[in-house]
């Protein structure tokens, strides 16, 4: 088993409660297990973990800055990572979370559920040549929201269930999330 599968394991697991910065996941790392990863290995197993899906790019940390007010070099230590939860529980919790009071979790929430709805929308390759560019699978997000709020909440429950299944990587649900997209664009 190659060593950075380890690292990677262990990238998992300091992301799985927390989105973190790159900086601040290589020192959870050193000062956790002592590993002395170099930064290479580091890079890589990110890169795999991104390539692979497992993880995403949340935010970019701007305090890695120290106070300095004209930026003009993109440092990595900034990048922001989380894990992706494409499981049915997850996505339906993601989807409670829109209807919560507090505005910061709603953003989160929406944020988690945009990236992986255009994640899904990519998977599907609808109609490509009209769903080419992030503000158009924006769009579709948006309408698929709107209208889910807009059904009574019996309805709206089971539109939410079926939604979390057809964005899950649950079998089938792949079918479900096409024919869910064909319906709202029906309704349009």
């Amino acid at each position: 088993m190659p060593k950075n599968y380890n690292l990677r394991k262990l990238i998992l697991e300091i992301l799985e409660n927390d989105e973190l910065s790159k900086k601040r996941i290589l020192e959870v790392i050193r000062s956790k297990s002592g590993i002395g990863t170099s930064d290479k290995t580091f890079n890589e197993s990110l890169m795999a973990l991104l390539r692979e899906g497992q993880i995403y790019i949340a935010d970019y940390d701007f305090t890695i800055y120290n106070g300095v007010k004209r930026i003009q070099s993109i440092r990595p230590e900034g990048i922001v990572f989380g894990v992706s939860r494409m499981d049915f529980v997850e996505i339906e919790t993601i989807l409670k979370q829109m209807e919560s009071k507090d505005h910061d979790e709603v953003y989160r929430a929406s944020k988690n559920l945009k990236r992986i709805f255009r994640r899904r929308i990519d998977e599907l390759q609808i109609e490509r040549e009209t769903l080419k560019n992030s503000n158009e699978a924006d769009s579709l997000f948006n309408q698929t929201i709107f209208y889910m709020n807009s059904m009574g909440e019996e309805q709206k429950r089971a539109l939410r269930n079926k939604l979390a299944w057809g964005l899950s990587n649950n079998k089938g649900s792949l079918k479900l999330f096409k024919n869910i997209i064909s319906f709202v664009q029906s309704n349009e």
